[in-house]
C-alpha cells in the first residue's frame, strides 16, 4: 500500500504575518502606549523565521464601536483578503473591535479565506473550532464594556452641565479662543461676527451678508478668505455670541453608532450672560426676530426673499389651497399687441401637473393694485404710484378668493 501525502501549495512557505494596533485618544499617556505596540509587534514578527513581515496596520486616536472611521483597520481588511497576510495579531478583541456584530462578521471573512486573527491576551486564534464559543462571549463583553464606558461618560458631563460647568475646544468657534479654563475669550476674529450681525439686523441676506463681509477681509472658522453663507446662518443662531451658552443641545450620540441616539433621554441647560459677548442683547434679539421670520415664511411655502423683491411678495396667499402667490410675466395675444405684463398666480397652479390641481385665479398687477387701493380706502392713480411703504406697514396678509376678489388682513400693530 502506498501513502501519499498531500502538501498544501503554502507548504514550506514563510506565513506572511501583519500586526493591527489601535489607541481610543491621542493624548500624550496614550502615545507611548501607541509606539511601544507598533514597535513590539515589529520586532516579534522581523524576529521569527517561520514569518514573513507584511506590515504593521495602526489606527491612532479612533474609538473601536465602529469601522466605518478607521482607514487602516479597512486597509488591512482589504490586503488581506487580497492574500497578502496569512496571520493578523492583535492585543485583545476590544482592540480590533468592540462592536460585536463587526467583530464576528470581519472575524468569519477572514476564517472563510483561511486567515487567522490571533487576540494575545484573550489566547485566542480564530481558526480553532474549539474557541469560537469563547471569542464569541468575550466580543460580547468587550462591545458592553464600551457600553459602561459611555455611559459613564454621559453621566459625568451631565453632572457637569447641571453645575454650569463648560469648555470650548480652543479655536472651535469664531470669534472666540479658549481661556486658561476653557472659557471663551474673544479674539481678533470678533470683528467678522460683529459685522455679521450688524448688516444683518440692517435687513441684508445671509448671502449678501457673507459677500460683504468677505470683500471686507472675513473669513469662516475653518476657510481663509471666504464666508458662506451658511455661516453666515450658523453665527446668526449661536447664543455664545451674546454671552449666552446652551448646554447638550442635541441628544448624546449612540456609543456604537456615533450619531445622535434619538431615543435618549437628556435635558438641555441654557446659561445667560455667562462669559464676554460679542454683541449686545438688543442686537441679538433683532436677529433671533427676523430668523423666526424667515421660518414662518418657510412653513408657508415662501421661499428665500431677496433685498430686491416685489413689495407685495409674501403677503399674497390662495384661499383654496393657502399657497403663496408668485409674480410672472404673461404675453398678451397678438389680438392685443402681443406685449408682456406682470401678473400673480397661485403658486400651486403654478407647478402645473406638479401641483395640487389649484385653479385660483391668475390675477394682473394693476387690477390687484387697484383692489387694494380700493379696500384700503386711497386714491387710485397708477402703478407708480402705490405708497408701498405704507402698505408694508398697514397690511399683513393679504388673501386672493376663488373669484379673484381679495381680503386684506390688518397688521395689528397699524391698526
Amino acid at each position: 500500500m502506498i501513502v501519499r501525502h498531500i502538501r498544501s501549495k503554502n507548504y514550506g512557505k514563510k506565513k506572511k504575518v501583519a500586526a493591527y494596533c489601535r489607541v481610543s485618544t491621542d493624548k500624550a499617556e496614550q502615545e507611548e502606549s501607541f509606539e511601544t505596540q507598533i514597535a513590539t509587534y515589529e520586532r516579534v514578527i522581523r524576529n521569527n523565521p517561520e514569518w514573513e513581515y507584511a506590515g504593521i496596520y495602526a489606527d491612532e486616536g479612533k474609538s473601536a464601536t465602529s469601522v466605518d472611521h478607521r482607514p487602516e483597520f479597512q486597509r488591512m481588511i482589504a490586503d488581506a483578503l487580497d492574500e497578502k497576510i496569512d496571520v493578523i495579531l492583535v492585543k485583545s478583541i476590544s482592540r480590533f473591535s468592540r462592536n460585536i456584530v463587526d467583530c464576528q462578521t470581519y472575524v468569519e471573512k477572514l476564517r472563510e479565506k483561511g486567515i487567522s486573527v490571533r487576540f494575545e491576551r484573550e489566547n485566542i486564534d480564530s481558526l480553532n473550532p474549539a474557541c469560537s464559543m469563547m471569542f464569541s462571549l468575550l466580543a460580547a463583553i468587550a462591545q458592553d464594556e464600551s457600553r459602561s464606558i459611555s455611559e459613564n461618560v454621559k453621566w459625568a458631563v451631565a453632572r457637569r452641565f447641571e453645575r454650569g460647568e463648560y469648555k470650548i475646544g480652543n479655536n472651535q468657534v469664531l470669534g472666540y479662543d479658549a481661556g486658561e479654563h476653557g472659557e471663551p475669550v474673544p479674539n481678533g476674529d470678533a470683528w467678522i461676527v460683529q459685522m455679521v450681525f450688524r448688516l444683518f439686523t440692517e435687513g441684508k441676506t445671509s448671502r449678501e451678508v457673507a459677500e460683504a463681509v468677505t470683500a471686507a477681509g472675513g473669513h469662516g472658522l475653518r476657510s481663509e478668505g471666504t464666508l458662506s453663507y451658511q455661516t453666515v446662518l450658523s453665527i446668526l443662531r449661536n447664543e455664545i455670541y451674546v454671552g449666552d451658552r446652551c448646554l447638550q443641545k442635541r441628544p448624546p450620540v449612540h456609543y456604537l453608532t456615533k450619531k445622535p441616539d434619538l431615543r435618549a433621554e437628556y435635558k438641555s441647560y441654557y446659561l445667560k450672560n455667562v462669559h464676554t459677548p460679542l454683541i449686545d442683547r438688543e442686537t441679538w434679539d433683532k436677529a433671533q426676530a427676523r430668523l423666526h421670520k424667515r421660518e414662518l415664511a418657510r412653513e408657508a411655502g415662501i421661499e428665500r426673499q431677496r433685498a430686491d423683491a416685489h413689495f407685495l411678495y409674501g403677503k399674497l396667499f390662495c384661499a383654496n389651497c393657502g399657497a403663496p402667490y408668485r409674480r410672472r410675466t404673461f404675453k398678451e395675444c397678438r389680438a392685443r399687441g402681443g406685449e408682456n405684463y406682470k401678473a400673480w398666480c397661485c403658486k400651486e397652479r403654478g407647478k402645473g401637473n406638479a401641483g395640487n390641481g389649484c385653479t385660483n385665479p391668475i390675477l394682473r398687477e394693476e387690477t390687484l393694485l387697484q383692489q387694494i387701493c380700493y379696500k384700503l380706502g386711497w386714491e387710485w392713480g397708477d402703478p407708480e404710484r402705490f405708497d408701498k411703504e405704507r402698505f408694508l406697514r398697514e397690511v399683513e396678509r393679504v388673501i386672493v378668493m376663488s373669484d379673484g376678489e381679495i381680503i386684506l388682513q390688518r397688521n395689528a400693530q397699524a391698526a
